[in-house]
């Protein structure tokens, strides 16, 4: 008997690795090489939340119940105005129930072991770096940063900065969204969800059980850090905001916290070519503001598994996952983009969006990350 066909993954990331587990998951007549540019296993930005949807993907990739026993339910909570004023409050049963089940919480690390360990028949070729690809009669030519493979199909795994993308659509553009995000890990008791909107800032907290929480900021300000303590420089960005915000900051340590220039890329004209084909951020990076990004990677992932799986030659499986996924994952690009602008909106439009009622709010979330979404 003939080798099966070799299937390249760029990126061992969380759609990376996603994939190969749903392969694995599936049994797919493939051989898996799982290639990444890190020297080893790793994750940045803390805490990811899963809403509903990527909750249903890690189960047809066979990890739904480890991650759901291992992450943190996520309460409702409120929204409020820099000055403390409530602009909204959910229930989070009520919440669970429109969107399928309620969102879950985990260290964003844990996500990317549970995905590793499934993925373990591929493996990992660490300090390798796709930098781009040629296509052959046979199928695609990869050239790495440890020597060009061949290959049946790619899979550009690599996240916004793909060069992947880059190469399926040359000259591709990114530019400065106008702020940058901040994510840390902070032990403080006492905390409930909650979200705090005013100045054209963001400030966010999501308890995670046993008096440790995940916060997320963001302030307008140029691109490139400061060139002191982060932490002080959000302790004064955000003086004056209500508790739990100085509290938060200054139960963290300067360890526990990261900074990433928010950056919005210009759109892909397609995903695919032949044998070749993008997912996740490599195909459709979000702004943070929905959490959502990690999310459509792992919807991404486990539907071309499944493609993958059923049989189908890969440029059939790319252009179906294309067709099924390129235009829900654009809406949550917009939508994500439109979440960015509520929050840097003046403060009477956010006490006029307290008015839309809780139903509408709710059904809208439901289409972006439900459960049949």
């Amino acid at each position: 008997m003939s080798d099966p066909p070799e299937l390249v993954i760029a990126g061992a990331g969380i759609a990376g690795l996603a994939l190969a587990a749903g392969l694995a998951h599936g049994g797919a007549a493939y051989r898996v090489r799982l290639l990444d540019e890190r020297p080893a296993l790793g994750s940045s930005g803390g805490t990811i939340t899963l809403w509903p949807a990527a909750l249903a993907a890690l189960d047809r990739i066979g990890a739904g119940a480890e991650v759901r026993a291992a992450g943190h339910r996520v309460a409702a909570g409120t929204i409020r105005s820099h000055t403390g004023r409530v602009l909204r409050s959910l229930d989070v049963d009520r919440t669970a129930t429109v969107l399928g089940e309620a969102p879950l919480a985990l260290r964003r690390g844990l996500l990317v072991e549970i995905l590793h360990a499934r993925s373990a028949p591929a493996g990992v070729t660490f300090g390798t770096a796709v930098t781009g690809y040629e296509r052959t009669d046979g199928g695609v030519r990869v050239p790495t940063s440890s020597g060009p493979l061949a290959a049946r199909a790619l899979v550009g795994a690599d996240g916004y900065r793909s060069r992947v993308a880059r190469t399926l659509q040359p000259g591709l553009t990114e530019t400065y969204a106008g702020y940058p995000a901040w994510r840390g890990l902070s032990r403080t008791p006492g905390l409930e969800a909650v979200q705090l909107w005013g100045r054209r800032q963001e400030f966010g907290v999501v308890p995670l059980g046993e008096d440790l929480a995940y916060w997320f900021a963001t302030v307008r300000e140029p691109a490139g850090g400061t060139a002191g303590d982060e932490l002080a420089h959000l302790a004064s960005a955000f003086a004056g905001w209500p508790d739990p915000v100085a509290r938060v900051l200054a139960d963290t340590a300067p360890d526990a916290v990261s900074r990433n220039d928010v950056m919005d890329r210009e759109p892909l004209r397609r995903w695919r070519d032949g044998p070749v084909v993008v997912i996740g951020d490599a195909a459709h990076p979000m702004r943070p503001h929905l959490g959502q990004g990690g999310g459509q990677a792992l919807v991404d992932a486990a539907l071309l598994a499944s493609l993958l799986t059923a049989g189908t030659v890969p440029e059939q499986a790319f252009a179906a996952f294309e067709a099924r996924r390129r235009r829900t994952a654009g809406w949550v690009v917009r939508a994500s983009r439109a979440a960015a602008r509520a929050v840097e909106a003046p403060s009477p439009v956010h006490r006029l969006s307290a008015l839309v009622p809780d139903a509408v709010l709710l059904r809208a979330l439901a289409a972006l990350g439900g459960s049949r979404s």
